[in-house]
Order: C-alpha cells, then structure tokens, then sequence
C-alpha cells in the first residue's frame, strides 16, 4: 500500500489564508505537522492535505499542456488539462538534513523530478522557480490535497509523454491558455488566471 505525505488541513489554514493561486515564495509547512500515512485513507480524511509538486514545465514563455487520459488512476481528473506535472510525494522521496531532519524543500524537489522522469522525456531544466501555493477547498479532490507550484524551465521545447495515461498537447502562450481555460482542470485554471 502506497504511504504518501501531508500536512494538517489546521496548519495549512493556519498558514495561508484564501483559495486558489497564492502566490509567495515563502516555505509554510511546519515540519511538526507532517504525517505519512496510507493513501486510501488519505483521500478521504480532509483533516490532512497531501502535498503535491505541480511544475509548470516552460520554454521562452509558453508552458506546456497535457490531457489526463482514462487510463490516469485518478478517475475524477480523466479527459481534463492540465498545465500542471507532478504528483504524490511517496515515503521514499524524504530526504534528510546532515542531522537526521527531514528537508522539505528537497524531498518536494526529489518528489518532484521521479515524477517528471516516469512522466515525460523532456530537453534539460535550465532554471527552477517557486511560485507559490494552490488551495482549492471547492471539491473533493481539492479539499485533501495542497499543489506546491514550481516553474521549470526548458532548454528545448522538446516534451514526449512516457505514459498512455499522459497525452501531451503542446505548449502554448499565456492568451492561448486562458482560452483553454474551460477545459482545464481545477488548479490549473487558477494558476492560469493568476500568471
């Protein structure tokens, strides 16, 4: 059974005030309020948030866009696109500091590029950016998870999909996105209006 990362839902609140995009680059989690704990039981139990890298992947100002096809496990987000890469943080993705403590900001790092590799071929990363946060209390799905939204930048506009259950799109301008945006999932519909 897959064991997964998150944070008290309390701390989140705590933390970050609003829904949606929220921009900053400041780390918010407290390291006393994390939990692994099995993803079944995750995915219902809205007192926690599993925290999910989303990377937006970009080349000279377009980002790109992927389809979350029905053969994706997460049957609520099938047929929907999305500008965001990434997934779970597993148990085996922490990482530890020199004196045994987790360091979050690499463990979402290490999370992060396993997902990217498995997902996708893509040209090197030439640059990593934080962005800041996605809360989106106003579904099932949104209410048990936080997206810690990165920008990573391409040295090629080269990206080929690894998975049947990913189904690239291509990569597309700020203007073209948003009039995409009725067919965008969720999180990616907030970052989208917030660039």
């Amino acid at each position: 059974m897959q064991h997964i990362i998150c944070i008290s839902n309390h701390q989140v609140k705590q933390a970050l005030k609003g829904e949606g995009f929220i921009k900053t680059t400041e780390q918010i989690f407290d390291l006393s309020q994390l939990w692994i704990g099995p993803r079944p039981h995750l995915e219902e139990d809205e007192h926690f948030k599993q925290i999910i890298p989303y990377i937006i992947l970009s080349y000279q100002d377009k980002i790109a866009v992927y389809q979350r096809t029905k053969k994706g496990g997460e049957s609520r987000l099938h047929n929907s696109n999305s500008i965001g890469f990434g997934g779970h943080i597993d148990a085996f993705d922490l990482a530890y500091d020199n004196e045994g403590v987790i360091d979050l900001d690499q463990t979402i790092e290490t999370s992060a590029q396993r997902e990217i590799d498995e997902e996708l071929n893509v040209s090197n990363i030439v640059s990593k950016s934080q962005l800041g946060y996605i809360i989106d209390n106003s579904n099932p799905v949104g209410r048990v998870h936080i997206g810690v939204v990165e920008r990573w930048e391409l040295s090629s506009d080269e990206i080929h999909s690894n998975e049947d259950e990913i189904k690239v799109l291509g990569l597309y301008n700020i203007n073209e996105l948003k009039a995409m945006n009725s067919n965008m999932e969720n999180w990616s519909e907030h970052i989208i209006n917030g660039l």
